[in-house]
């Protein structure tokens, strides 16, 4: 079977199997933009100084985190 045959099946396969599914389409209305979290005054949490603190163990002389870049960036 050549390429172009073997193309032409996977094709009417997948013509077949998308035939059975039902493809109605949904939209989605957000009267808010920022749907992630309420707007509001920031807050502190403790947690978050800590979870910093296992990605960058050490700290600079200033107070600043000494993180690394990524090894896979150059």
């Amino acid at each position: 079977m050549d390429i172009k045959e073997e193309a032409e099946k996977v094709l009417k396969e997948l013509s077949q199997a998308l035939g059975e599914i039902d493809l109605r389409e949904t939209y989605y209305v957000v009267d808010e933009i920022n749907i992630t979290r309420r707007d509001g005054e920031p807050t502190r949490k403790e947690e978050f100084r800590e979870i910093i603190r296992k990605n960058a163990p050490r700290m600079a002389e200033n107070g600043s985190y000494v993180m690394e870049v990524g090894k896979w960036l150059k």
